[in-house]
């Protein structure tokens, strides 16, 4: 069992990018930072619940497919229908100016986490539940800290695999699976204008470890992400949003991940997307109402693997629950 999941996980590492990060990767990770950072959980005053597919490298058997469901919320954190008159008043797009906006009030924020990643005959799944605290520091500034916590489980499907000796002993038994407990901490520092965050996930060495070799590539290890992003107000109906997410592992040099996304009138954006030494994309999306959004992005290899790949798809669909004022572009992660 060993010898098989060792020689499947470092395919999967493998697959994921050639940085040896192990965590599922996501190109409209803009839409949903709470995916990387639980401090991120709760940060609106609505409900936030999202799903995604993404299908990688597209024509390629065995090729990472992954679905996830995500859904947050904040207790104590009034609606902005609620609040005094001097609350934030926006535009007729809805946009606040940089001196009038709703300030941040202390309040916890809990959700919780599904993924399901497939790579060839290696299915992880993830569960956590999270919980974050918001602090407002300035009239400006907020800084939230988050926990989250959780299972992964590792499944090897033998029963898919094709092999030249049917009696091998390794492959006697169907399938194979392995459990890890899971802890991930999260900051997240943002303001009308700005986001900060930092995280790490994976952090907890569990007693049942999957792969038992000194190769750092075949072994579980902790993610660390940092993420940034500014808002420019170019005019009334046009915002301008760049961010960065740097990942970081402990055996791998950092992977970089740029993102550009204009943003008209609060209903439709568009932008791109680049991945040092991996890939670049194009994407958009709109905001149908104020409770159903839907993102597109298309991606193409910039590695070895763009002369066997028809490229990447992935869909992001988003639901507001709960949004008694209305909100339809969210107000602090945009």
């Amino acid at each position: 069992m060993r010898r098989i999941l060792t020689i499947v996980v470092a395919l999967a590492a493998a697959a994921g990018t050639a940085m040896a990060q192990q965590r599922p990767q996501y190109t409209q990770y803009a839409l949903n930072n709470y995916l990387t950072n639980p401090a991120v959980g709760g940060i609106e005053s609505y409900a936030d619940m999202r799903t995604s597919y993404r299908g990688q490298w597209a024509g390629v058997e065995g090729a990472p497919e992954t679905m996830y469901v995500t859904f947050h919320g904040s207790i104590g954190n009034p609606d902005n229908a609620k609040t005094s008159p001097k609350s934030r008043k926006a535009n007729k797009y809805g946009f606040s100016s940089r001196n009038s906006y709703k300030k941040a009030v202390p309040h916890h924020g809990v959700g919780a986490v599904v993924q399901v990643d497939k790579a060839g005959l290696l299915r992880t799944s993830t569960f956590n539940a999270t919980y974050a605290y918001h602090q407002p520091l300035t009239r400006y500034l907020t800084l939230s800290s988050g926990l989250a916590g959780g299972l992964t489980q590792y499944n090897v499907d033998v029963e898919r695999s094709r092999v030249l000796d049917p009696s091998d002993p390794y492959l006697v038994g169907g399938n194979m699976s392995a459990s890890k407990v899971d802890v991930g901490v999260g900051l997240w520092l943002y303001s009308p204008d700005f986001y900060v965050g930092l995280s790490g996930m994976q952090l907890l060495k569990s007693k049942q470890e999957i792969v038992t070799t000194d190769d750092p590539a075949m072994s579980l290890q902790p993610h660390f992400y940092g993420t940034a992003g500014i808002r420019f107000q170019t005019s009334n109906d046009l915002a301008v949003v760049p961010s960065i997410m740097v990942k970081a592992t402990g055996s791998a040099t950092p992977a970089v991940d740029l993102n550009l996304r204009a943003l008209y009138a609060q209903y439709v954006w568009g932008g791109m997307s680049y991945r040092h030494n991996d890939a670049w994309a194009i994407m958009a999306g709109v905001n149908l109402n104020y409770m159903f959004d839907v993102g597109y992005s298309y991606e193409v290899a910039t590695s070895s693997m763009s002369r066997v790949s028809a490229g990447s798809h992935e869909v992001v669909v988003g639901f507001k629950l709960n949004n008694a004022s209305k909100v339809l572009c969210p107000q602090w992660v945009w």
